[in-house]
């Protein structure tokens, strides 16, 4: 290493000063500047490039340019180095120092041309550029030829190696980082040049630094002296032309590229647009069709070189063909786009002048100096067409639907017409006296009626709910009393089939709700009775809790259960857990179907898990808000009877006529009857009636308008208005607004119900109407003796005038004792033994046919259970009048005097009962009904204090239940058989 570092014994008198041309050193760094920013140009042609191939021909040829670049600002930094002392270069040594450079301008480009780098590949690299252009400076270096001795000093050796790595670093890292700057391309392209060639320049510089010229000076000889500025100029520009051709070179064949790929695309465009299905128009900032695809000519009929050129106009119809040029002209002059940018539908005009729908874009295309716009245009044809025939469809479902509902309503009518004399009449023979046989045949007459009007109102529930013309009440209502009031009506049921049916009510829930409690009483009596109607054995629960601040209610069972494909369909109309052809369990399967309806119309949600042979579990949520104890109805309201009354009765159907008679004169009112509008209008000149029962489909004028004239009348005259109740078979709430709007009071539905109707009255009759109860003249409290029970009722459930009349006597001689009316300042807090008492009362009350004493019994319960104390003396007073008005009317009945003087016949023998049980379940097994052996068992239920269960066992067999009918008859059996092993 002695011959090529500084000997430290070598002193600094025995070195050659040397000097640099600063014109030759400027000339040097402005040479590398433009490699460097030449090769840069490259690196980006290379980075654009799609082909490998072209983009490693841009690298080489850049690296070849950059590499002379670098050799030549080399080569001019030596010339710049003046020595007094004769130089030459050692010719093959100085070409060869060129290779690496070639090969350090190649691994920098390499490493520029891709779109990122990590920082160990920019340090490798930035080692390698540093050594190679280190390596071509030295071998450079050592080509110089001359009499003194050419050293280095050892430090600023090493130095030179530093910077020439860290400058080369610094000039690869500069490129990326720029990239995340917001200049420009050339801008970047500038800044990166003049860093990487000011980096190149540094490297020589430094290490020419680090060379030291040992010898004696010399004066140079004349021959071998050349003009170095001239060389460097020569060089400069040699370098210069070289970089500038190879990146010309690289710049056409991009522009080749370029080019190809401009032709690529526009043929893949123009195949595109031709093939496109939508027609594609171009035109210009006049209107001018400049391009028109074949869809175009397909749709419109023309053919492209026929509308090139005109006006695009002449493809719309009045009055847009007049418009348009307008329309354009104020966008361009505006800016405000109407059509531009935006889709809507057109109407175009074809070659042929038929006009055809079309949806129409419209998209501006911005060129410099001129603005296009493009337009497609598609058919929708087929759209509208389907749109027309979707609305027609529509309008045929509507009018189907509306065909449906008004079938539904005449229907209804004209069904309910005929039922009410059915029912009515019906209702009047079994308060007379018959024997046994034709007292059963009259009640499944009557049974099947109301069966048919049940199945009838479910038909109608479910049409209203399926229309969304079915209203909802807002009340304050309790909860927990609906419920009871439920499991109620329906524990005989129960009982009947040896069930257990349980309330689970908890005892921290709130009881006072708002919403309607007469549809979620039909909600759960549906879910309960079809729950009591699939169950075999178990039991029937339904439970009541809060969940997300919403009432929770669960109906479970231990009944057949459903499979998971039944369960889907439980709640579409018409579908049954058993839909097998013996049809077990009866129904028409749309009562889950009007619950979903109900629930989902209350805001709520229905589902049910259900295993099959484990039993189901309905479980629904209602959002219902949180409400206050209502108010207890009046104990002298509904319940009070009605004085005898001055009644017009209108009804084109004679039958209805003479049924109203014998239902009105039975209750002391005097009826004049009218069988049209005009009849009615000229009855009601001749003197005032206190109420007006008025069909609403008459022939001539009906009722609707016989009452508009009622009403001009009264007005006229300055009358009070007399109170109208429509009669009609329709219960569709559109003839509900009717009456209302011709100024009708009140609604009674056919087939009418006497305590209804009698109600209905008592509710259009002001307060002031009806005599007060201890003004009333002794037929009047005679009437209301009479009212105090309801013997059609309760002889439906006894069998027998006497027999219940032996019934009440019996119950009211032991209610004092039994059912004791409680004192209201003797009432606990809890209640609980009023309570006891009153549901007892209510009960009892309810089977003998005294609704009077029920109903105000249940509303007094309800008081108590509400925490409401106030005015229970008032209330109990009421209750104590009711048991005394139902002992008058008992007293006043002819069937206690015949009760007294024919006494109870002796009980049937229990084995003339058993005999009659057995052959009535042979019957039922048979499908059959057997009215003699079936009155023989309810005689022994009602001699044994059970008319209720009789009542329930006639009510299946009427309705075909032979299940139900088959279990309670074996429990009967099975008493029986008790009572035997337990009498001596």
């Amino acid at each position: 290493m002695g011959g090529f570092f500084l000997d430290s014994s070598v002193d600094a008198l025995q070195q050659v000063a040397g000097t640099h041309n600063s014109w030759l050193v400027a000339l040097s760094i402005l040479v590398a500047i433009f490699s460097a920013s030449m090769a840069l140009q490259t690196t980006h042609i290379a980075r654009a490039s799609d082909l490998p191939l072209h983009r490693q021909i841009a690298i080489g040829t850049g690296s070849f340019a950059l590499g002379g670049g670098i050799w030549t600002m080399h080569f001019i930094g030596m010339l710049s180095f003046e020595l007094c002392t004769t130089v030459q270069y050692d010719p093959g040594l100085t070409l060869l120092s060129i290779l690496p450079g070639w090969a350090a301008s190649w691994v920098a480009l390499q490493i520029l041309a891709r779109p990122r780098v990590s920082t160990p590949h920019l340090i490798l690299g930035g080692v390698l550029v540093g050594a190679g252009i280190g390596t071509m400076h030295y071998s450079g270096m050592a080509a110089m030829q001359m009499a003194p001795q050419l050293r280095y000093d050892p430090l600023m050796f090493a130095l030179s190696l530093a910077v020439a790595v860290g400058l080369a670093i610094l000039s690869l890292w500069i490129r990326f980082r720029l990239l995340r700057t917001r200049l420009t391309q050339t801008q970047r392209l500038v800044v990166a040049g003049t860093v990487m060639g000011l980096a190149i320049s540094g490297m020589h510089y430094t290490g020419m630094a680090a060379a030291r010229v040992i010898g004696m000076s010399e004066t140079p000889q004349i021959a071998l002296v050349f003009n170095s500025t001239f060389v460097s100029v020569m060089l400069s520009t040699f370098t210069i032309t070289l970089t500038v051709f190879v990146t010309a070179a690289n710049g056409l064949l991009r522009y080749r590229q370029l080019y190809r790929k401009m032709e690529d695309s526009e043929s893949r465009m123009r195949a595109v647009v031709e093939t496109a299905v939508d027609g594609i128009l171009t035109i210009d900032g006049r209107g001018i069709i400049q391009a028109f695809n074949p869809s175009a000519e397909r749709l419109f009929g023309w053919q492209a070189r026929e509308v090139i050129g005109r006006n695009i106009k002449m493809l719309m119809p009045e009055p847009d063909q007049s418009r348009h040029d307008s329309y354009l002209s104020n966008y361009l002059r505006s800016g405000e786009a109407k059509i531009i940018g935006s889709g809507r539908e057109v109407t175009g005009l074809r070659k042929d002048g038929s006009l055809i729908p079309m949806r129409l874009a419209v998209g501006q295309v911005d060129l410099p100096g001129e603005a296009l716009f493009v337009g497609f245009v598609s058919d929708i044809t087929q759209r509208k067409e389907l749109e027309s025939s979707l609305r027609v469809t529509a309008a045929r479902a509507e009018q189907a639907a509306t065909a449906k509902s008004t079938f539904l309503a005449t229907m209804s009518h004209e069904i309910r017409t005929p039922m009410n004399a059915i029912i009515g009449f019906t209702e009047l023979l079994l308060k007379s006296e018959m024997n046994a046989l034709q007292r059963s045949h009259l009640n499944t007459v009557r049974q099947s009626a109301r069966s048919l009007l049940a199945l009838l109102n479910d038909i109608l529930d479910t049409t209203k709910l399926e229309r969304g013309t079915f209203q909802l009440e807002s009340l304050d209502f309790s909860l927990k009393a609906v419920a009871e009031q439920v499991i109620a009506s329906l524990r005989l049921s129960a009982q009947a089939r040896d069930l257990t049916l349980t309330l689970d009510y908890p005892a921290d829930m709130s009881p006072f709700y708002k919403g309607d409690p007469l549809r979620l009483q039909q909600v759960l009596t549906n879910l309960l009775g079809n729950a009591l109607k699939f169950t075999e054995q178990g039991q029937v629960t339904l439970r009541f809790a809060t969940l997300d601040g919403m009432v929770h209610i669960q109906v479970s069972d231990t009944g057949i259960g459903m499979t998971p494909e039944q369960a889907d369909k439980i709640f579409e109309p018409f579908v049954q857990a058993d839909a097998s052809i013996s049809r077990r369990f009866g129904g028409t399967g749309l009562g889950t179907t009007i619950v979903r309806q109900l629930v989902e119309l209350m805001g709520g949600s229905i589902r049910v898990e259900s295993e099959i042979g484990l039993g189901s579990t309905f479980h629904v949520l209602l959002p219902l808000r949180l409400g206050h104890a209502p108010e207890p109805a009046r104990a002298d309201s509904d319940s009070m009877p009605l004085p005898p009354l001055s009644i017009l009765a209108a009804d084109d159907v004679p039958q209805n006529l003479e049924l109203l008679t014998l239902i009105l004169r039975d209750g002391g009112h005097r009826l004049t009857i009218a069988r049209d509008g005009n009849e009615v209008l000229a009855r009601f000149g001749e003197q005032r009636y206190d109420v007006v029962l008025m069909d609403v489909h008459m022939p001539g004028t009906d009722g609707l308008d016989a009452t508009r004239h009622i009403r001009q009348r009264e007005q006229a005259q300055g009358l009070t208005p007399t109170p109208i109740i429509a009669l009609t078979a329709s219960v569709m709430d559109s003839d509900r607004r009717a009456a209302r709007q011709a100024g009708m009071d009140g609604f009674a539905v056919k087939p009418l119900d006497a305590p209804r109707l009698i109600a209905e009255i008592a509710r259009v009759l002001a307060g002031d109407r009806l005599p007060a109860q201890g003004a009333r003249n002794p037929s009047a409290r005679a009437q209301a003796a009479r009212q105090a029970i309801d013997w059609p009722a309760g002889i439906a459930l006894w069998g027998s005038a006497p027999r219940l009349a032996r019934a009440i006597e019996g119950f009211l001689a032991q209610q004092p004792e039994r059912h004791p009316l409680p004192k209201d300042t003797e009432i606990s807090p809890d209640g609980a033994a009023a309570l006891e008492s009153l549901h007892g009362l209510r009960g009892a009350a309810g089977n003998l046919g005294m609704t009077v004493v029920a109903d105000i019994a249940a509303q007094l319960e309800l008081r108590i259970r509400g925490g409401q104390r106030e005015d229970l003396g008032l209330h109990i007073e009421a209750l104590r009048q009711a048991l005394a008005d139902a002992d008058a009317a008992l007293h006043a009945s002819p069937a206690l005097a015949e009760a007294r003087q024919h006494p109870p016949s002796p009980c049937v023998p229990r084995a003339e009962v058993r005999a009659r049980v057995d052959e009535l379940l042979d019957c039922v097994d048979r499908g059959e009904l057997n009215d003699a052996a079936l009155e023989a068992v309810c005689e022994h239920l009602r001699a044994s204090g059970e008319p209720a269960l009789c009542h329930t066992l006639r009510d299946a067999l009427d309705s075909f239940e032979f299940d139900d009918a088959r279990k309670m008859l074996r429990t009967l059996q099975d008493r029986l058989d008790r009572d035997d092993k337990d009498s001596p």
